[in-house]
């Protein structure tokens, strides 16, 4: 019985168990597809479309696709076809507007053409070319952007770029244009770093190069205009080695050396200008020549190698050092000559010196040793002969002074004392000249004083051209020819002022004013010109009452430093005004009562106390109201006033 109850227990607990269980999911991966059925091959498909990729959708596609097209699931199939193929489309677009055209195209090419799929072959493709034709048409329209800021033309630059947000894609509309606007924005920067790096060029010297150089430094190598900015740095850095050259040109060493050290790394300079360093330090040796200075010079100019700029230009020096070497030691001989000082030693060091060739470096070196070698051969001879002048001019009086001059003319021009010769003799001639012609001026200052002027204008003509005091003299006679032509001014405007006339008057002013400002007459010519000027004031307010034009020429006489000019110019604009006044208006015409015939209910009286003078007290005047419908108005009388110009009223 225990063995029943067991066996049926056990038949009902596992019928049960299999009752409620539900059934397990097939394994689509591992299903064998050609026994699988069709709606297993569906349920796949779904699965496989829910994962939302182009291989899944594809798959899901290419399982479903190969039902029979009379199969009973074919419209649920094809339902899902289309969906799933629009799905790829999707992805396809999203990728084209994502900025992936190859994956665009390669994912909609991939869309099953069949019959069975529903997809349009023909669709597909005129959608490809419609992307290829917007890309096409962007990448055109970039390409004119980047022309245009190659060119720096950033306006037409910007403008190319607002027609990327209308290509009908957002790749290019979104994160095209925004690069595009901020390429354009940081290409504007950078041009006008590199203006700015010209402007500091162009001022010149090393410090500007410098900080141009630096400014261009900060344009990035994807900049536009990077290839100008390169340029422009190689450009700044060569005048910078050209200024360093041209300070050993002069033979400043430091000064040069300290300009190459400032040529930065990035003008591709850096080897040329240790390399030129090196080279300068070589030269120097060579500006005082001797053997071991020049030998010096050759071991230094050799440390440049052959792929250094300046290689060539070091070994020229080297061939010029080595050919003088031989030449420097004929030149140390002549020196050796020379330090004894005498004249024999002298002019053995000028023959040893001549003996080197005009076509050796060394040649304006030693003409330059022959020279001062001949001058201090000249100075030995003619400094006794200066010597002996400078005595003779000491004793002072107009003999001796004379004879030292022979005797320092004895020193031609070609002599190296001639200099000193012509001071001493320029000197010599002035205090001979102030002896005798300091008496003459004397005289003409005192026929001056006296009030004759021509006669001392006539004696300080006397003194000569070539003397000291000639300037002093021409001063003298400027002067007293001045004083004489203003005191003939003072007294013809006093004749010309003395007939009491505009005309006169005017004229004295006028002649007054010639009278120069350091004069001792001005003073006089300025009172005078005052007087003069209130004549003419009064003549011209006296024509003004019955001749405007004549009294505006007369006050427009008055000059300008008289104390009534001011006023005159003011009164003059009012006469000017008075004469350019417009005519006067015709006379008005009567006023006349008018009368109106008033309310019949009411009237009204009008009393105008304004124009109805007050009666005396002694003819009393009563108003009585009217005892008629008429009402008169008050008579309002009109005047017109006369003309201004005669009527001063």
């Amino acid at each position: 019985m225990l063995l029943v109850c067991l066996s049926f227990g056990g038949a009902g607990f596992t019928a049960v168990a299999l009752l409620l269980k539900l059934p397990s999911l097939p394994n689509c991966p591992s299903m064998f597809w050609p026994l699988a059925s069709a709606s297993m091959r569906l349920y796949c498909a779904q699965v496989a479309a829910q994962k939302k990729t182009v291989d899944d959708l594809l798959e899901a596609i290419a399982l479903v696709d190969a039902l029979p097209a009379e199969h009973a699931l074919r419209g649920t199939i094809n339902q899902s076809l289309e969906e799933w193929t629009q799905e790829i489309l999707n992805i396809a677009e999203e990728n084209f507007h994502g900025g992936k055209l190859a994956e665009a195209i390669a994912i909609a090419r991939k869309v099953p053409t069949s019959e069975g799929s529903r997809a349009n072959a023909q669709a597909i493709e005129e959608r490809i070319e419609s992307w290829q034709t917007i890309w096409t048409d962007a990448e055109k329209i970039y390409k004119d952007i980047e022309d245009q800021l190659r060119q720096q033309n950033w306006a037409t630059a910007f403008r190319h770029a607002t027609k990327l947000l209308a290509v009908r894609n957002t790749y290019w509309e979104t994160t095209k244009y925004q690069e595009a606007t901020v390429t354009i924005q940081a290409a504007r920067v950078d041009a006008g770093k590199i203006s700015k790096a010209k402007d500091l060029a162009g001022s010149g010297g090393v410090d500007n190069l410098a900080e141009a150089i630096e400014t261009l430094e900060e344009v990035g190598i994807d900049s536009y205009v990077y290839q100008t900015a390169r340029k422009s740095i190689e450009e700044y850095g060569r005048d910078i080695m050209n200024l360093a050259d041209a300070a050993l040109e002069a033979r400043n060493l430091s000064q040069a050396i300290a300009i190459a050290r400032r040529i930065p790394q990035s003008t591709n300079l850096k080897e040329e200008a240790r390399a030129f360093i090196t080279l300068a330090r070589a030269e120097s040796q060579s500006w005082r020549p001797t053997v071991g200075s020049l030998e010096n010079a050759i071991k230094q100019a050799q440390r440049i190698g052959p792929d250094n700029p300046l290689y060539s230009r070091a070994q020229s020096s080297i061939a010029r050092w080595q050919q003088s070497i031989e030449q420097v030691a004929v030149l140390e001989r002549a020196r050796d000559f020379a330090r004894t000082g005498s004249v024999s030693d002298l002019t053995s060091a000028i023959a040893q010196a001549q003996r080197i060739p005009t076509d050796n470096p060394l040649w304006d070196i030693a003409q330059e040793e022959v020279q001062r070698w001949r001058g201090d051969i000249e100075t030995i001879q003619d400094r006794p002969t200066l010597t002996q002048a400078r005595q003779r001019a000491s004793r002072g009086d107009v003999k001796s002074l004379r004879e030292a001059i022979d005797l320092a003319r004895q020193i031609g021009v070609s002599r190296s004392l001639y200099g000193e010769a012509r001071e001493f003799i320029d000197r010599w001639e002035g205090e001979i000249a102030l002896q005798e012609d300091r008496p003459i001026l004397n005289r003409a200052q005192a026929l001056a004083n006296s009030g004759n002027t021509s006669g001392a204008i006539e004696v300080a003509a006397r003194v000569s051209q070539a003397s000291p005091l000639y300037g002093e003299a021409q001063d003298s006679i400027y002067n007293w020819q001045t004083e004489a032509s203003d005191r003939q001014n003072i007294d013809d405007a006093n004749a010309l002022a003395s007939a009491g006339t505009s005309e006169g008057l005017a004229s004295a002013i006028r002649t007054a004013s010639q009278i120069s400002s350091g004069s001792i007459w001005r003073s006089q010519a300025d009172r005078n010109i005052e007087q003069w000027s209130q004549q003419l004031w009064g003549i011209a307010q006296d024509l003004s009452w019955s001749d405007l034009s004549a009294a505006i020429a007369i006050a427009e006489q008055i000059p300008p430093d008289s104390n009534l000019y001011d006023r005159a110019q003011t009164q003059i604009q009012d006469w000017v005004a008075l004469l350019n006044a417009p005519p006067a208006a015709p006379a008005a015409p009567q006023p006349q009562y008018i009368e109106t015939e008033p309310p019949t209910e009411t009237y009204t009286e009008e009393f105008v106390p304004e124009f109805t003078p007050e009666p005396a007290p002694e003819d009393p005047v009563e108003i009585d109201p009217p005892t008629t419908l008429e009402q008169k108005k008050p008579l309002v009388e009109i005047r017109e006033f006369g003309d201004p110009l005669t009527d001063p009223s």
